[in-house]
C-alpha cells in the first residue's frame, strides 16, 4: 500500500482546520504509523501497536519538523524495537524520567540556596552576610569549572580542581569554597540527585597544603588598657563612643556596625539585637537583650543625636552605584582608627583588632571573678555542655548588669589610673 504523501498531509490540515475537527489518516506504509491534525493545524506523527495484549501509541514529533520520510524511517526504528519486545511508549517516559533526575550541579545549588532563603525568611540559618558570600563563591569559581555538568558524576578530582582555583582569590577561600561543595553535594544526597558525595574524603590541608593556625586572641592588660583608654579622644566622637560601647558590651564588630536606632529601648536602658543578628541562634530564640549602665544610656544617646535623621546607630554611605548600605565600610574604618590611635599616640599596647576588645573584655570579666554562666551570657556564647545548651533558657539578665556595672567601673577606675596597682596581670600582657 502506498504511503501517504506530503500533499496529502497538508490537505488533512486545511481540512482540519476549515470544519474546526480533529482529523486522523494511517501513512499506510508503515504498520501503525499515524498522523493527527488537532482543529488548530497542528498536525504530529505517532506509531500504534500492540503491547501484552494492550493497544499503545508512542509520539514521534510534529509535522513538518518531521516530514514524511524521516517519521517513516523513525517509525522503522520502533517498529523493529517492538518486535524485538521493547514497549517503546514505557522507554520513553524512563528516558524522560531519568533527564528530569540528571540535576545539574548549578541546579542543584539554586535548590540549597533557595532552601536557606527559605529558612532565613523564617529568621533561621544563615546569616545573610554568609549566604551571599557562599553565592558569591558558587559564581566565581563552582559554576564555572563545574556548574554544567550532572551533579552525580562529579568526581573528587574535579572538587579539588575547582577548590585550587579558589585559591588564587585568597587564602580562605579554598576552605570556604569546599565547606560550600560539601554542603550542596550533601544536599543532593538528600532529595536523590547524587548517590555519593565527592568531598566526603577530601582535606583541606592535602589540597592546598597546611593551614596558617588562626590569629591568637589578644586581651590587653591593665596597662595597655588603661593607656588605650586615654587616648580613644583622638578619634572622632562617633568612633570613640563606638569602641567604648564594643568594650563594654564584648560585641562583635558586626553587630554595632549593623545597629539600628529602634534597637535601643526603653529609653535606651537595654540594646535588643534581633535573633537573625544573633551568631548564637541555634539553641536561641528572640532577640539578645543587652541591659546598659547609665553611663552607656548616655553613650547611646549621643550617638543617636550624632547620627540625626539617619536609622542606623552608625551610618553609611551607600555602595557606590548599588544604592545599598555598606556596613563593611564601618568596620573597616573602626579597625582603622583603633590603629591610627596607636601609631598616632605612640601607644604602649599591642596592636589589636576589633574583635579584640570581645577577647579582653571575657578576659577581664573573668578576672573580676564574674562566674562562668554570667560570662557565656555577656557574650552570647553557648554553654559548653549539651543539655545546658538545650535546657537552660534562662538569660541572666540581672547578673549581666550586675557584671556591666562592674566592669564599667574597672575600666574608668583604668582610665583615671586608679586601679594598675591592685589588679592581676593577664597572662600574656605588657
Amino acid at each position: 500500500m502506498a504511503g501517504i504523501t506530503d500533499k496529502e498531509v497538508r490537505a488533512l490540515i486545511a481540512k482540519a482546520q476549515r470544519d474546526g475537527k480533529a482529523q486522523y489518516q494511517a501513512d499506510g506504509s508503515i504498520p501503525g504509523l499515524t498522523i493527527s491534525v488537532s482543529k488548530t493545524g497542528t498536525a504530529a506523527w505517532y506509531i500504534r501497536y500492540r503491547f501484552n495484549g494492550k493497544q499503545k501509541e508512542r509520539t514521534i514529533g510534529q509535522y513538518p519538523a518531521w516530514g514524511v520520510a524521516e517519521a517513516r524511517e523513525r517509525a522503522k526504528e520502533l517498529r523493529r524495537a517492538i518486535d524485538d519486545g521493547v514497549d517503546v511508549a514505557l522507554e520513553k517516559q524512563r528516558q524522560k524520567q531519568e533527564a528530569l533526575a540528571a540535576t545539574s550541579v548549578d541546579m542543584l545549588a539554586a535548590e540549597y540556596f533557595a532552601k536557606i532563603e527559605k529558612g532565613m525568611a523564617q529568621k533561621t540559618g544563615m546569616r545573610p552576610h554568609t549566604f551571599k558570600q557562599r553565592k558569591s563563591i558558587h559564581e566565581r569559581y563552582v559554576s564555572p569549572l563545574i556548574g554544567r555538568f550532572e551533579a552525580s558524576t562529579i568526581t573528587p578530582a574535579q572538587v579539588v580542581h575547582v577548590v585550587k582555583k579558589a585559591e588564587a582569590g585568597g587564602k580562605t577561600l579554598p576552605d570556604i569554597t569546599l565547606t560550600h561543595c560539601n554542603l550542596i553535594f550533601a544536599h543532593g544526597i538528600g532529595n536523590g540527585a547524587c548517590t555519593s558525595n565527592p568531598c566526603r574524603d577530601l582535606k583541606l590541608s592535602a589540597i592546598v597544603g597546611p593551614q596558617d593556625p588562626p590569629k591568637q586572641r589578644i586581651a590587653l592588660g591593665a596597662d595597655e588598657l588603661g593607656a588605650f583608654l586615654r587616648e580613644l579622644h583622638r578619634m572622632p566622637r562617633p568612633y570613640e563612643l563606638t569602641v567604648r560601647l564594643m568594650l563594654l558590651t564584648g560585641v562583635r564588630i558586626n553587630t554595632i556596625a549593623e545597629a539600628r536606632k529602634d534597637e535601643f529601648k526603653p529609653d535606651f536602658s537595654v540594646w535588643e539585637i534581633p535573633h537573625e543578628r544573633r551568631k548564637n541562634r541555634r539553641h536561641t530564640t528572640g532577640p539578645f537583650v543587652i541591659p546598659l549602665p547609665g553611663q552607656a544610656v548616655e553613650w547611646v544617646r549621643e550617638l543617636i543625636k550624632l547620627a540625626d535623621r539617619d536609622e542606623y546607630l552608625l551610618p553609611v554611605n551607600p555602595i557606590r552605584g548599588a544604592g545599598v548600605r555598606n556596613p563593611l565600610s564601618k568596620r573597616t574604618t573602626i579597625a582603622g582608627w583603633i590603629d591610627r590611635v596607636r601609631t598616632e599616640s605612640g601607644g604602649t599596647w599591642r596592636r589589636i583588632t576589633p574583635h579584640d576588645l570581645r577577647s579582653t573584655c571575657k578576659s577581664w570579666l573573668s578576672e573580676l571573678r564574674v562566674d562562668y554562666e554570667t560570662r557565656q551570657r555577656y557574650l552570647d556564647h553557648s554553654l559548653d555542655s549539651t543539655v545546658d545548651q538545650i535546657y537552660d533558657k534562662a538569660d541572666y539578665r540581672e547578673h549581666r548588669f550586675a557584671a556591666a556595672g562592674k566592669w564599667l567601673a574597672f575600666l574608668n577606675d583604668l582610665e583615671a589610673g586608679k586601679a594598675n596597682g591592685n589588679v592581676i596581670k593577664l597572662p600574656g600582657a605588657v
